[in-house]
């Protein structure tokens, strides 16, 4: 076959497999998702109409009241609470709360579908795959076909829509453009207090322009919110329930798939919840904590040269580190996941490809890490948490062999 059909052939086959996952991301999940009512969205909506009828804002913090809203909202098919939200995620959806509740979750999902899409296409550009059909249509694959991403839809949850901010906070930190990255990650840490380890990031890297900006949209965020729900709310917010939310014995379940869950989960008895830990030691299960969030905190700003991998690698802290981190909050290792991709193939590294195939297996693949299984089987306990693991300590390498190649040869 002549060269140029050969190409011809493999770009249509390309595109046909990148329309055929666009379908399945849409029958499967978007079409679902825009049809019924559940936890997550509920709390963002009753958030939203707390605000919008004068309500004090203390009362998104009152589980029994705020439950009671949802119910009623929901007409008595889900319950909810609105947890550890910061009151400005509120005043941000006070939008839909002049929408019923049907039509808010329509265009919510709408929403999400293009925060998601947006990602995939700056994310593809960025990496140079945007005109390669099969590099196209694996991203597409990666971004709408995981586990996370389903859940994500299915619940109404935020975390697109943290994705596109965290895609263009990178892609302008890599450009030199402080003001812009600071502003979307500002945003982020407003509305969901998303990406304190890129945070940390700057501050090490000395950027000081994005860390300016990222105080100044974070401070006007709770300035403009205040009229709305008060001073008090961020106060309970911040004294009451982010303690709450790290005491809660709920912490110590398999479905929240991050390292404090890990370590109280090994050890931490907590009768209803996690009767048989491997030992009652929360004071270890704490110190064990710290040292994880230490350890790691240190190879990122202290170890790691390359901007594009730090960053990608403080992207996927954020999630392996925070509190009460769900299977949802996994779509933002679809970043690091592709970067560490595309590194792998471009630095025909075996050992990279392996590890982004294992943490991408592991974080996309739909486990059901949340039924009774032994403590010792961590992989069906914890697979997205180990699979983030696996895709930070991909980056690391990765990053490792990048410095010491460009490192000059003494003589």
């Amino acid at each position: 076959m002549h060269p140029l059909n050969t190409r011809l052939l493999s770009s249509i086959s390309a595109y046909t497999l990148l329309v055929l996952v666009v379908l399945v991301f849409l029958w499967h999940t978007v079409i679902p998702a825009s049809g019924k009512l559940t936890a997550g969205f509920m709390a963002y909506f009753v958030a939203a109409q707390t605000v919008q009828k004068g309500e004090p804002g203390t009362r998104l913090y009152d589980e029994k009241w705020f439950a009671a809203r949802v119910m009623a909202e929901s007409r008595g098919t889900v319950t909810d609470i609105y947890l550890a939200n910061p009151p400005a995620l509120a005043v941000a959806w006070l939008p839909f709360a002049f929408l019923r509740v049907d039509a808010a979750r329509q265009v919510w999902i709408a929403v999400s579908v293009l925060c998601l899409a947006g990602s995939m296409w700056l994310v593809a550009c960025e990496l140079g795959w945007s005109r390669h059909p099969w590099a196209l249509a694996g991203l597409s694959a990666l971004f709408t076909l995981p586990a996370p991403t389903r859940e994500q839809f299915s619940f109404g949850q935020m975390y697109a829509c943290l994705l596109l901010l965290h895609v263009i906070a990178w892609r302008a930190y890599l450009r030199r453009r402080d003001a812009r990255a600071g502003i979307s990650l500002g945003a982020a840490m407003t509305l969901k207090i998303s990406g304190w380890p890129v945070c940390l990031l700057m501050l090490a890297q000395r950027r000081w322009l994005a860390v300016r900006w990222l105080i100044v949209t974070a401070a006007a965020g709770t300035l403009l919110s205040l009229p709305w729900v008060g001073i008090a709310a961020w106060r309970t917010f911040l004294v009451e329930e982010i303690p709450h939310t790290l005491r809660r014995g709920v912490a110590a379940l398999t479905a929240y798939q991050d390292t404090a869950s890990f370590w109280q989960h090994l050890f931490r008895y907590v009768p209803q919840f996690n009767p048989t830990p491997v030992l009652d030691a929360p004071l270890l299960a704490t110190a064990l904590t710290l040292a994880t969030t230490i350890a790691a905190s240190l190879l990122l700003i202290a170890r790691m040269q390359s901007t594009s991998l730090t960053f990608v690698a403080a992207v996927a802290l954020s999630e392996l580190l925070g509190p009460a981190a769900e299977q949802y909050h996994y779509i933002l290792l679809l970043l690091p996941l592709a970067v560490l991709w595309h590194t792998a193939y471009e630095s025909r590294d075996r050992v990279l490809g392996v590890c982004a195939l294992a943490a991408t297996l592991l974080i996309a693949v739909p486990i059901n890490y949340k039924a009774a299984h032994p403590m010792w089987s961590l992989l069906y306990n914890y697979p997205r948490l180990i699979g983030g693991w696996i895709a930070f300590s991909g980056l690391y390498l990765a990053d490792r062999d990048l410095t010491r190649h460009a490192a000059p040869v003494s003589s």
